[in-house]
Protein backbone atom coordinates (compact mmCIF):
# COMPACT_ATOMS: atom_id res chain seq x y z
CA UNK A 1 0.00 0.00 0.00
CA UNK A 2 1.18 3.36 -0.74
CA UNK A 3 0.64 7.19 0.58
CA UNK A 4 -1.26 9.61 -2.09
CA UNK A 5 0.77 12.54 -2.21
CA UNK A 6 -0.36 16.01 -3.59
CA UNK A 7 2.18 19.04 -4.19
CA UNK A 8 0.16 22.43 -5.50
CA UNK A 9 2.30 25.02 -6.81
CA UNK A 10 1.93 27.94 -8.40
CA UNK A 11 2.79 26.70 -12.20
CA UNK A 12 2.09 22.92 -12.00
CA UNK A 13 0.13 20.34 -9.53
CA UNK A 14 2.37 17.34 -8.97
CA UNK A 15 -0.12 13.72 -8.02
CA UNK A 16 1.92 10.73 -6.98
CA UNK A 17 1.88 7.51 -4.72
CA UNK A 18 4.50 7.31 -2.22
CA UNK A 19 5.46 3.87 -0.66
CA UNK A 20 6.97 3.05 2.79
CA UNK A 21 10.52 2.99 1.07
CA UNK A 22 9.87 6.89 -0.10
CA UNK A 23 10.05 6.07 -3.44
CA UNK A 24 7.26 8.21 -5.39
CA UNK A 25 5.28 6.11 -7.89
CA UNK A 26 2.85 6.57 -10.61
CA UNK A 27 3.59 10.19 -10.58
CA UNK A 28 1.26 12.57 -12.67
CA UNK A 29 1.63 16.03 -13.78
CA UNK A 30 -0.85 18.83 -15.07
CA UNK A 31 -0.81 22.44 -15.14
CA UNK A 32 -2.29 24.85 -12.34
CA UNK A 33 -4.47 26.79 -14.90
CA UNK A 34 -6.76 23.64 -15.07
CA UNK A 35 -7.33 24.28 -11.25
CA UNK A 36 -9.49 21.48 -9.57
CA UNK A 37 -10.74 19.91 -12.70
CA UNK A 38 -7.14 19.39 -13.68
CA UNK A 39 -6.19 18.19 -9.95
CA UNK A 40 -9.22 16.01 -9.80
CA UNK A 41 -8.69 14.21 -12.90
CA UNK A 42 -5.27 13.59 -11.66
CA UNK A 43 -6.12 11.77 -9.01
CA UNK A 44 -8.34 9.32 -10.64
CA UNK A 45 -5.99 8.68 -13.02
CA UNK A 46 -3.16 8.26 -10.88
CA UNK A 47 -5.68 5.81 -8.33
CA UNK A 48 -6.66 3.75 -11.19
CA UNK A 49 -3.30 2.25 -10.48
CA UNK A 50 -3.78 1.59 -7.11
CA UNK A 51 -5.42 -1.94 -6.60
CA UNK A 52 -5.62 -1.65 -2.68
CA UNK A 53 -7.85 1.21 -0.89
CA UNK A 54 -6.03 5.26 -0.34
CA UNK A 55 -6.03 5.68 3.22
CA UNK A 56 -3.71 8.14 3.61
CA UNK A 57 -3.49 11.89 1.67
CA UNK A 58 -0.67 14.35 2.27
CA UNK A 59 -1.21 17.84 0.20
CA UNK A 60 1.48 20.52 0.53
CA UNK A 61 0.20 23.41 -1.66
CA UNK A 62 1.36 27.13 -2.06
CA UNK A 63 0.28 29.21 0.86
CA UNK A 64 -1.06 30.47 2.60
CA UNK A 65 -2.77 27.88 3.88
CA UNK A 66 -5.74 27.00 6.70
CA UNK A 67 -4.81 24.22 8.11
CA UNK A 68 -8.03 24.52 10.48
CA UNK A 69 -10.51 24.95 7.77
CA UNK A 70 -8.58 23.03 5.43
CA UNK A 71 -8.52 25.70 2.71
CA UNK A 72 -6.12 27.16 0.66
CA UNK A 73 -5.77 30.37 -0.85
CA UNK A 74 -2.51 30.47 -2.95
CA UNK A 75 -1.06 33.91 -3.87
CA UNK A 76 -0.24 33.19 -7.51
CA UNK A 77 -3.44 30.63 -8.04
CA UNK A 78 -5.88 34.21 -8.05
CA UNK A 79 -8.85 32.01 -8.80
CA UNK A 80 -8.65 30.35 -5.41
CA UNK A 81 -9.28 31.71 -2.55
CA UNK A 82 -10.54 30.39 0.91
CA UNK A 83 -10.78 26.72 -1.63
CA UNK A 84 -11.73 24.08 0.19
CA UNK A 85 -9.36 21.73 -0.77
CA UNK A 86 -9.39 19.22 1.69
CA UNK A 87 -12.83 18.48 1.69
CA UNK A 88 -12.44 18.59 -2.10
CA UNK A 89 -9.99 15.40 -2.22
CA UNK A 90 -12.23 13.68 0.55
CA UNK A 91 -14.74 13.59 -1.56
CA UNK A 92 -13.35 11.70 -4.12
CA UNK A 93 -11.60 9.54 -0.91
CA UNK A 94 -14.53 9.91 1.80
CA UNK A 95 -12.62 7.21 4.22
CA UNK A 96 -9.01 8.81 3.90
CA UNK A 97 -7.11 10.45 6.17
CA UNK A 98 -5.85 13.67 5.22
CA UNK A 99 -2.99 16.01 6.03
CA UNK A 100 -2.20 19.24 5.13
CA UNK A 101 0.93 21.55 4.98
CA UNK A 102 2.75 24.26 2.69
CA UNK A 103 4.62 23.26 -0.01
CA UNK A 104 7.96 24.29 1.29
CA UNK A 105 7.26 22.37 4.62
CA UNK A 106 6.62 19.29 2.30
CA UNK A 107 10.08 20.12 1.00
CA UNK A 108 11.73 20.45 4.28
CA UNK A 109 10.35 17.29 5.84
CA UNK A 110 11.74 15.18 3.00
CA UNK A 111 14.97 17.02 2.56
CA UNK A 112 15.58 16.98 6.08
CA UNK A 113 14.46 13.04 6.71
CA UNK A 114 16.45 11.90 3.39
CA UNK A 115 18.30 14.59 1.25
CA UNK A 116 20.42 17.75 1.86
CA UNK A 117 19.39 18.23 5.44
CA UNK A 118 20.39 15.17 6.79
CA UNK A 119 21.88 15.46 10.48
CA UNK A 120 21.26 18.85 11.03
CA UNK A 121 18.81 19.42 13.75
CA UNK A 122 17.53 22.82 12.66
CA UNK A 123 16.75 23.59 9.21
CA UNK A 124 15.20 26.20 6.56
CA UNK A 125 13.78 24.60 3.45
CA UNK A 126 12.97 26.89 0.72
CA UNK A 127 10.64 27.03 -2.82
CA UNK A 128 12.32 29.36 -5.16
CA UNK A 129 10.10 29.24 -8.47
CA UNK A 130 6.97 31.31 -9.64
CA UNK A 131 6.47 32.09 -5.40
CA UNK A 132 8.78 32.25 -2.22
CA UNK A 133 8.24 29.69 0.39
CA UNK A 134 9.66 28.61 3.31
CA UNK A 135 9.39 25.53 5.99
CA UNK A 136 11.18 25.68 9.39
CA UNK A 137 12.84 22.06 11.20
CA UNK A 138 13.37 23.19 14.45
CA UNK A 139 14.61 20.26 17.05
CA UNK A 140 13.65 17.56 14.53
CA UNK A 141 10.48 18.65 13.77
CA UNK A 142 8.19 20.81 11.04
CA UNK A 143 7.22 23.81 12.70
CA UNK A 144 3.32 24.70 11.51
CA UNK A 145 2.25 27.13 13.58
CA UNK A 146 -1.62 28.52 14.25
CA UNK A 147 -3.10 27.76 10.77
CA UNK A 148 0.12 25.88 9.39
CA UNK A 149 2.07 29.19 8.02
CA UNK A 150 5.09 29.24 10.42
CA UNK A 151 8.38 29.79 7.73
CA UNK A 152 6.21 31.09 4.83
CA UNK A 153 8.63 34.17 4.22
CA UNK A 154 7.94 34.90 0.61
CA UNK A 155 6.44 37.80 1.53
CA UNK A 156 8.10 39.47 4.26
CA UNK A 157 9.44 43.21 3.50
CA UNK A 158 12.94 43.55 2.76
CA UNK A 159 13.25 46.58 0.60
CA UNK A 160 10.56 48.84 -1.12
CA UNK A 161 10.38 48.22 -4.69
CA UNK A 162 7.47 47.27 -6.10
CA UNK A 163 7.94 44.21 -7.79
CA UNK A 164 4.31 43.88 -7.96
CA UNK A 165 3.65 40.74 -6.13
CA UNK A 166 0.40 39.20 -6.09
CA UNK A 167 0.26 39.36 -2.00
CA UNK A 168 0.12 43.83 -2.41
CA UNK A 169 2.59 44.53 -0.39
CA UNK A 170 5.56 46.75 -1.53
CA UNK A 171 9.07 45.07 -0.83
CA UNK A 172 8.04 41.56 -0.46
CA UNK A 173 11.37 39.04 -0.92
CA UNK A 174 9.08 37.77 -3.43
CA UNK A 175 8.64 40.07 -5.71
CA UNK A 176 12.34 40.88 -5.76
CA UNK A 177 13.37 37.11 -5.90
CA UNK A 178 11.05 35.22 -7.58
CA UNK A 179 11.68 34.08 -10.32
CA UNK A 180 9.29 35.73 -12.34
CA UNK A 181 9.96 39.06 -10.33
CA UNK A 182 13.94 38.78 -11.73
CA UNK A 183 12.45 38.38 -15.11
CA UNK A 184 10.17 41.35 -14.47
CA UNK A 185 13.09 43.08 -13.53
CA UNK A 186 15.09 42.35 -16.37
CA UNK A 187 12.05 43.44 -18.61
CA UNK A 188 12.19 46.66 -16.91
CA UNK A 189 15.52 47.24 -17.53
CA UNK A 190 15.25 46.43 -21.60
CA UNK A 191 15.58 42.77 -21.15
CA UNK A 192 13.86 41.18 -23.88
CA UNK A 193 12.77 37.54 -23.05
CA UNK A 194 9.86 35.38 -21.70
CA UNK A 195 11.02 33.72 -18.77
CA UNK A 196 13.61 32.45 -16.41
CA UNK A 197 14.82 29.68 -17.93
CA UNK A 198 15.62 32.26 -21.41
CA UNK A 199 16.92 34.87 -18.66
CA UNK A 200 19.34 32.25 -16.79
CA UNK A 201 20.51 31.31 -20.32
CA UNK A 202 20.82 34.88 -21.17
CA UNK A 203 23.23 35.35 -17.97
CA UNK A 204 24.83 32.48 -18.72
CA UNK A 205 26.00 33.73 -22.51
CA UNK A 206 26.96 37.64 -20.26
CA UNK A 207 23.95 39.60 -20.94
CA UNK A 208 24.60 42.04 -18.85
CA UNK A 209 20.71 43.18 -17.93
CA UNK A 210 20.27 39.20 -17.30
CA UNK A 211 22.92 39.02 -14.77
CA UNK A 212 22.09 42.18 -12.90
CA UNK A 213 18.12 41.17 -12.57
CA UNK A 214 19.69 37.76 -10.58
CA UNK A 215 22.39 39.64 -8.26
CA UNK A 216 18.85 41.82 -7.72
CA UNK A 217 16.44 38.50 -6.52
CA UNK A 218 19.35 36.81 -4.99
CA UNK A 219 20.98 39.82 -3.00
CA UNK A 220 16.76 40.46 -1.59
CA UNK A 221 16.62 36.53 -1.00
CA UNK A 222 19.81 36.70 0.97
CA UNK A 223 18.81 39.12 3.13
CA UNK A 224 15.46 37.65 3.80
CA UNK A 225 17.41 34.11 4.52
CA UNK A 226 19.65 35.72 7.28
CA UNK A 227 16.14 37.63 8.54
CA UNK A 228 15.07 33.92 8.99
CA UNK A 229 18.16 32.26 10.60
CA UNK A 230 18.56 34.91 13.20
CA UNK A 231 15.38 34.12 14.86
CA UNK A 232 15.46 30.66 14.54
CA UNK A 233 19.07 29.93 15.29
CA UNK A 234 19.76 28.24 12.48
CA UNK A 235 22.83 27.25 10.30
CA UNK A 236 21.62 24.96 7.67
CA UNK A 237 19.51 26.00 4.27
CA UNK A 238 17.98 24.24 1.64
CA UNK A 239 17.17 25.54 -1.63
CA UNK A 240 14.95 23.77 -3.89
CA UNK A 241 12.33 24.51 -6.78
CA UNK A 242 12.60 25.66 -10.63
CA UNK A 243 14.50 28.38 -10.24
CA UNK A 244 17.36 26.75 -8.38
CA UNK A 245 17.54 23.91 -11.75
CA UNK A 246 19.75 27.05 -13.34
CA UNK A 247 22.43 26.06 -11.76
CA UNK A 248 25.77 28.36 -10.78
CA UNK A 249 24.51 31.52 -13.12
CA UNK A 250 21.85 31.17 -9.90
CA UNK A 251 23.56 29.31 -6.94
CA UNK A 252 27.14 31.69 -6.93
CA UNK A 253 25.45 34.97 -6.98
CA UNK A 254 23.18 33.82 -3.84
CA UNK A 255 25.98 32.38 -2.27
CA UNK A 256 28.03 35.18 -2.34
CA UNK A 257 25.09 37.63 -1.48
CA UNK A 258 24.43 35.18 1.78
CA UNK A 259 27.93 35.15 3.12
CA UNK A 260 27.65 39.54 2.88
CA UNK A 261 25.19 39.03 4.94
CA UNK A 262 25.42 36.23 7.32
CA UNK A 263 28.41 38.24 9.27
CA UNK A 264 26.97 37.94 12.36
CA UNK A 265 25.97 34.49 12.65
CA UNK A 266 28.81 33.48 11.30
CA UNK A 267 30.85 34.05 14.27
CA UNK A 268 29.34 31.18 15.84
CA UNK A 269 29.16 28.74 12.79
CA UNK A 270 29.11 29.85 8.78
CA UNK A 271 25.95 29.19 7.26
CA UNK A 272 25.13 25.54 4.89
CA UNK A 273 23.56 26.98 2.25
CA UNK A 274 22.49 23.40 0.36
CA UNK A 275 21.00 22.73 -3.15
CA UNK A 276 17.79 20.50 -2.32
CA UNK A 277 18.89 16.56 -3.18
CA UNK A 278 15.17 15.09 -3.81
CA UNK A 279 14.41 17.49 -6.83
CA UNK A 280 11.07 17.62 -7.81
CA UNK A 281 10.24 15.01 -5.51
CA UNK A 282 10.79 16.99 -2.48
CA UNK A 283 7.31 17.84 -2.06
CA UNK A 284 5.53 14.70 -2.75
CA UNK A 285 7.47 12.93 -0.02
CA UNK A 286 7.46 15.25 2.74
CA UNK A 287 3.36 15.14 1.97
CA UNK A 288 3.42 11.85 2.06
CA UNK A 289 5.57 11.71 5.41
CA UNK A 290 3.62 14.62 7.31
CA UNK A 291 0.83 12.17 7.04
CA UNK A 292 2.47 8.85 7.14
CA UNK A 293 3.63 6.36 4.98
CA UNK A 294 1.97 3.16 5.04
Amino acid sequence: MATLAIDIGATKFAVALVNPKREVLFRREVPASQLWEGLASALTEITENETEKITKIGIGSAGPINTQTGEISPVNILAWRSFPIVAKVKEIFPQAQVKMVGDAVALAVAEHAIGAGVGSKNMLGMVVSTGIGGGIIVNGAPLEGDFGNAGYFGHIVVGDYDGGCNCGRVGCVEGYASGVSMVRVAKKSGWNGDDFVALADAARAGNSLAIAAISFGTEHLAKAIINIAQIFDLHCVVVGGGVTEAGDIYWLPLQKALLSHSTSLNLVQPIKLLPAQLQRDAGLIGAAMVVGLE
